[in-house]
């Protein structure tokens, strides 16, 4: 019809409405201004176009140039083989793509955008809402100006944008840069492999990362990270997990360590940062801690834990020591194996132990307790030095090897507590000091200065070698001395000092009583009683000196003569006589109350007496008073003698002993001792007289039982008879009482 401008040009084709062409064959065209240019197109609407085979396009302005294709809706086109291209101003490039909505391109391959401006570039992507963009294969994209660049990723929410493979944007500003990765929420980025980002402005970085909450970033592998935010001033806090396979939550955590744990926060990140785990299978936790050492814990508030498997707890405490341990406040174990607890306490040594308050443990498993303040306040800590040491108490110090120290001390800035300085020692009580190897110092300010000493009491000091002080005020000075009491000394080796203000000068002396005192020179001399001086060696005095004037002695015994001296009188209650020992003739005993006399074959031998005897030694004796010439310690000629009967004596030399160790028990030296004689064997032993039957006791002076033949009258005389019995004569031994049937006291001078 002419006036309506129809043209169906191709073979079979149809064109009607308005200025349609149908120039494909069998193609149809329809409406105003339509155009079905491809075979079997059709073409409907207002000023459409069918370009491609079967296509179809229909709507106001729609283009389709590929075969297949539908265009609808207002300028859309359809370029891609069957693509289909709907809405407003929507281009379908991709062959059996789809773009609907307004201004969407589908350029990928069976793709598909919709919206408003969303482009679908990948292969089977999809691009939704607005401006959006699908360029990886397989992708999908909506929301708002989202893009989904890697293959099979996924981006939504706002401005989300995904470069890994497989992996999926979500929420504001997300962005995935590795394969299977996954960012959610505000801001956040998962630029691992397999990573998480949720939260607000965090980061996932590193393969299999997990991160959330608020400004952190987890960029170890496998590691997660979450809290983060402000912290309690409102400064940003975030928290780092650094490390492979760390965790970091709270406020302003860090775990850089592989295999590391951080948790807590702090109160001003701009001042102090959270707690931070920087070594492999560090934990830290609490407020402001660091775990710097491999496995090493720290927790607490501001403490630190540096060694291998350290563990510092409680606040600023420090674990340096590998697979140290310190807890409390303000403690710190630097020695490997140590233990601090307490307060600043300080473990220093390796395996050491420092506990309390202030103490230092610097000794190779030492030990020290206690400390803190005397008892005025004053700063007074406990110092464990000596390897093995222990210390305890207050203001003690334990300086030897295996040393121990305890108690403590009122003032310490007057007088320090027990002091243990040497190897072994041991220090207890108040003051006191162990300066020697293996000495023992107890008491109030007690001193034990040489090895092996012990000093105990009050004030006292053995210096000696194994010396022992006791009392108090006591000094044993010389070597194995012992001194006790009150104010004694034993000042020679192996001397012994008790009493009250004795002094043992000598080696092997002794001094007892009061003011006593052994001379140097008198070696194993014995002195007791009061105020007085010994006068020989290795004797025996009894002193009884004057408190204002001479020293004196009542009794000496000399030991190198056996001389006897007394200042008074000897006295024998039931004994008394005088009598000496004399030899019978015969070989026999005789009894006792009988009279005797000497023997007229051997004047210096004795036989009983008989009534022709015109004279009379004496009265066999049950029990004298004094014996004389009885050789009952020793064999009567053991030394050398002169023509009168004087013992010789000889300067010996003494060869110098010393024990086991090699320590000198005894010095070298001289002394003056006697003669023996050449005569002496040492083969046979000796048997005093008094065990001998053939020396008997004659009282030759003094009170006598005699037996008589019942004749004597007390205050008559008597004399012997035959027998060698008294019997009653006008003269001869005065009778002084009957005492039995057969048996009178006389008198014998």
């Amino acid at each position: 019809m002419a006036d309506c401008n129809q043209n169906p040009v191709g073979e079979c084709s149809e064109a009607e409405g308005r200025d349609t062409t149908a120039n494909g064959m069998a193609s149809h065209a329809e409406g105003l201004q339509t155009t079905a240019n491809g075979d079997a197109s059709h073409s409907e609407g207002s000023g459409t176009t069918a370009g491609g085979g079967a296509s179809h396009a229909e709507g106001y302005q729609t283009q389709t140039l590929a075969d297949t294709a539908h265009a609808e809706g207002t300028a859309t086109f359809a370029g891609g083989v069957a693509s289909h291209a709907e809405g407003s101003s929507s281009v379908a490039n991709g062959d059996a793509a789809h773009a609907e909505g307004y201004l969407s391109v589908a350029n990928g391959l069976a793709s598909h955008a919709e919206g408003i401006s969303s482009v679908s570039n990948g292969s089977a992507s999809y691009a939704g809402g607005r401006e959006t963009t699908s360029n990886g294969a397989a992708s999908h994209t909506e929301g708002y100006q989202t893009t989904a660049n890697a293959d099979t990723s996924h981006a939504e929410g706002y401005q989300s944008t995904t470069a890994g493979d497989a992996s999926h944007a979500e929420g504001y500003q997300t962005l995935t840069s590795a394969a299977a990765a996954h960012a959610e929420g505000s801001q956040t980025v998962a630029g691992g492999g397999s990573s998480h980002a949720e939260g607000s402005n965090t980061q996932a970085l590193a393969l299999n990362s997990h991160a959330e909450g608020e400004g952190n970033t987890a960029s170890g592998r496998a590691s997660h990270v979450e809290g983060g935010g402000v912290d309690l001033l409102g400064n940003p806090a975030p928290n780092q997990a650094i490390g492979s396979s760390s965790h970091a939550e709270g406020i302003g955590t860090e775990a850089s360590g592989d295999g590391s744990h951080a948790e807590g926060g702090t109160v001003d990140f701009t001042i102090a940062p959270g707690p931070r785990a920087t070594a492999s299978f560090a934990h830290a936790e609490g407020q402001t801690t660091v775990a710097s050492g491999t496995a090493a814990h720290a927790e607490g508030f501001q403490t630190l834990a540096s060694g291998p498997s350290a563990h510092a707890e409680g606040a600023n405490t420090t674990a340096g020591g590998s697979f140290s341990h310190a807890e409390g406040i303000g403690t710190s174990a630097s020695g490997v194996y140590s233990h601090a607890e307490g307060a600043d306490s300080i473990a220093s040594g390796q395996a050491s132990h420092a506990e309390g308050e202030s103490n230092t443990a610097s000794g190779r498993a030492s030990h020290a307790e206690g400390g803190a303040v005397d008892s005025l306040g004053n700063f007074a800590p406990t110092v464990a030095s000596g390897d093995s040491s222990h210390t305890e108490g207050i203001g003690t110090a334990a300086i030897g090897f295996a040393a121990h120290a305890e108690g403590g001390t009122n003032d310490v800035t007057v007088a320090p507590g027990p002091r243990a300085i040497a190897a072994f020692s041991h220090a207890e009580g108040q003051t006191t000091t162990a300066s020697g190897t293996a000495a023992h110092a107890e008491g109030f300010q007690t001193t034990a200065s040489g090895p092996g000493t012990h000093a105990e009491g009050a004030n006292t000091s053995a210096s000696g070698p194994f010396s022992h002080a006791e009392g108090i005020g006591t000094s044993a000075n010389g070597p194995y001395s012992h001194a006790e009491g009150a104010d004694t000394l034993a000042g020679g080796q192996a001397s012994h000092a008790e009493g009250s203000a004795t002094k043992a000068f000598a080696a092997s002396s002794h001094a007892e009583g009061e003011n006593t005192i052994v001379d140097m020179v008198h070696t194993g001399a014995h002195i007791m009683g009061q105020n007085g001086t010994t006068r020989f060696p290795y004797s025996w005095h009894l002193a009884n000196g004057l408190m204002v004037g001479p020293t004196l002695n009542s009794a000496v015994i000399e030991g190198l003569t056996g001389n006897l001296y007394l200042d008074g009188t000897v006295s024998s209650p039931n004994a008394a006589d005088y009598a000496e020992m004399f030899e019978t003739a015969d070989g026999l005993g005789i009894d006792v109350g009988y009279f005797v006399t000497f023997d007229d074959q051997g004047c210096d031998k004795i036989r009983r007496a008989n009534a022709l005897d015109d004279y009379i030694l004496g009265v066999v004796s049950a029990r004298p008073a004094v014996l004389a010439d009885s050789s009952d310690l020793r064999w009567h000629k053991l030394f050398v003698t002169d023509e009168w009967d004087r013992i010789q004596y000889q300067e010996v030399e003494v060869p110098e002993v010393l024990d086991a160790a090699g320590n000198v028990l005894r010095p070298a030296g001289s002394k003056t001792e006697p003669m023996l004689n050449p005569d002496w064997n040492d083969a046979l032993s000796y048997v005093p007289r008094s065990q001998r039957p053939e020396w008997v006791a004659v009282g030759v002076v003094g009170k006598l039982l005699v037996r008589d033949d019942g004749t004597c009258v007390p205050g008559g005389y008597c004399l012997p008879n035959d027998e060698g019995a008294a019997t009653a004569a006008a003269a001869g031994y005065r009778v002084m009482k009957r005492t039995g049937p057969n048996q009178v006291r006389i008198f014998v001078k």
